[in-house]
């Protein structure tokens, strides 16, 4: 199979989605345009207004209630695009799309943006400023003060022009692979009794919080990456994506995502420290020693790491996790957070989830997403004395905990969210076809019946670019009864392919 038939089903990931995305954009656009007409051909206390005032309230909100986003129309090279995603035009969109871009080029601005759910009185106001800047023709309407409505021209760069419509996986995969490589001197700094470059890390975070949830699949798709996988800077990275992930579905603002994410990056610190800190002198106290033998398989690059402390090296360590922390940080609300993540994430996955501490406090919110999350990553890795288990039986095991490791409401969230057959799981479906997960549930109810692409028929024949995009919440005439349903799930070394390598070529 050549690797464009291989990747075609992300083109039809992206007509599932996009589809909403364009006929949400058109929307947008058609209502912008017929509002502004109106305005220019009605005094605005005319009741012709009132029909095109509602369409375009109907369309903003919309796309917010659909996306839980910002709704940002911008003009780039004569094409519009919403929130950063070109929008395909049917003929009547692409005459008013036309009359619109000569408003934004009269009006000398590029970006059109509905910071939050808009109404009749912000739209009013928009109208306003717009009629005295057309009237009298001087002043610009980014002078205005449009509350929830902001106006403005953006400059773009040559090299961010090519970010718009260059292939998502290249970002996808360029900012999982810079973070590799940042977390790796991270590390290695940390180990060598250096300052990292803290503010690195957070980028990074904030760089994964801005990957859009339409690409979430291609980011959780990375971490089968068998090549780094089992590594500690791997795992930092991979318990991060999977927490930011989790945290976006969850509908977590954007401060709590970074508090999410640092809190995830920082919670295995420990083992980063097993070695020289501190002017290189290493572990003190009893079991030292135990620390720098051949059973941690650490060395100076920080590429793997073995959980299995005593109590007193546990101390040790927390201490030596407090230390760093605050010296990268500085002793803050925000640093505060993430010592207690990494102290509560240090105790070992049996304890119970809500007896951490000597007296009744639970651990924290940002603890429990992490603890599952740090799970899910280590259980599906290869370690010397056993082999990774597949997504699936992990999301099992994580569900039919009980309570005692993991909070049972946060873990059932977990599976809503992520799925009960990850992104990556091989399957049999019980009409024979073989398939895999490449898409998170389109339904959080049916959490095991994710979005699949067929990659072989009953008869086992494969079908190449011929494979189907299914989605197994579709049912036999809009009734009760399934098309599809998992039958079991298979290594996907059995299909002959390698997950990684199949979402990316």
């Amino acid at each position: 199979m050549s690797t464009g038939a291989q990747l075609g089903f992300l083109s039809e990931i992206d007509d599932q989605k996009e589809g909403g995305v364009n006929s949400h954009g058109r929307a947008l656009i058609n209502g912008i345009f017929v509002l502004i007409r109106s305005a220019g051909m009605h005094d605005l206390s005319n009741d012709a207004l009132v029909r095109p005032t509602n369409s375009l309230i109907e369309a903003v909100n919309g796309f917010m209630e659909a996306f839980h986003e910002e709704a940002s129309v911008q003009l780039l090279d004569g094409a519009f695009f919403v929130n950063r995603r070109l929008i395909k035009l049917d003929f009547s969109t692409f005459q008013n799309a036309r009359s619109l871009r000569r408003i934004f080029e009269f009006l000398s601005i590029n970006e059109f943006t509905f910071t939050a759910s808009t109404t009749k009185d912000a739209l009013n106001a928009f109208l306003v400023a717009f009629l005295k800047v057309a009237r009298e023709r001087h002043g610009s309407i980014t002078d205005f003060p449009l509350g929830t409505i902001r106006l403005r021209n953006v400059e773009i760069k040559e090299d961010q022009r090519g970010e718009t419509t260059k292939d998502p996986r290249t970002l996808v995969l360029k900012s999982y692979a810079t973070g590799l490589l940042m977390l790796r001197s991270f590390v290695n700094d940390l180990r060598k009794g250096k300052s990292p470059r803290h503010a690195r890390v957070k980028r990074l975070c904030l760089e994964l919080i801005d990957v859009e949830p339409r690409l979430h699949n291609l980011l959780l798709a990375l971490l089968h990456l068998e090549t780094y996988k089992g590594n500690l800077f791997c795992h930092m990275l991979n318990t991060a994506v999977l927490s930011i992930v989790f945290g976006r579905r969850l509908g977590l603002t954007r401060n709590q995502l970074v508090d999410l994410g640092m809190g995830a990056f920082h919670h295995d610190l420990g083992w980063a420290m097993v070695g020289a800190l501190d002017g290189g002198a290493g572990p003190t106290g009893e079991g030292a020693d135990s620390l720098h033998s051949e059973g941690y398989a650490l060395n100076m690059d920080g590429v793997a790491y073995s959980p299995q402390c005593t109590p007193a090296e546990m101390d040790d360590l927390r201490i030596r996790v407090s230390r760093a922390l605050v010296r990268m940080g500085g002793f803050n609300e925000s640093v505060i957070n993430r010592l207690i993540v990494a102290f509560e994430c240090q105790i070992p996955d049996d304890a119970p989830a809500d007896r951490l501490y000597y007296n009744n406090e639970t651990a924290s919110f940002m603890t429990h997403i992490v603890r599952i999350a740090s799970f899910y990553d280590e259980l599906t890795t290869t370690r010397a004395h056993r082999a990774a288990a597949s997504p699936d039986t992990v999301m099992r095991r994580i569900l039919d905990d009980g309570g005692q490791t993991f909070d049972p409401f946060l873990a059932k969230l977990f599976a809503n969210c992520l799925g009960a057959y990850p992104i990556g799981t091989a399957v049999e479906l019980d009409t024979g076809e073989k398939a895999l997960v490449v898409q998170l549930p389109t339904h959080p109810i049916n959490f095991h019946r994710p979005v699949l692409k067929l990659l072989t028929d009953a008869a086992g024949r494969r079908l190449g670019n011929r494979g189907l995009m299914v989605d197994l919440n579709e049912t036999h005439r809009g009734g009760s009864k399934f098309v599809r349903t998992i039958e079991r799930t298979l290594p996907a070394e059995q299909l002959n392919i390698t997950v990684t390598k199949f979402f990316f070529g």
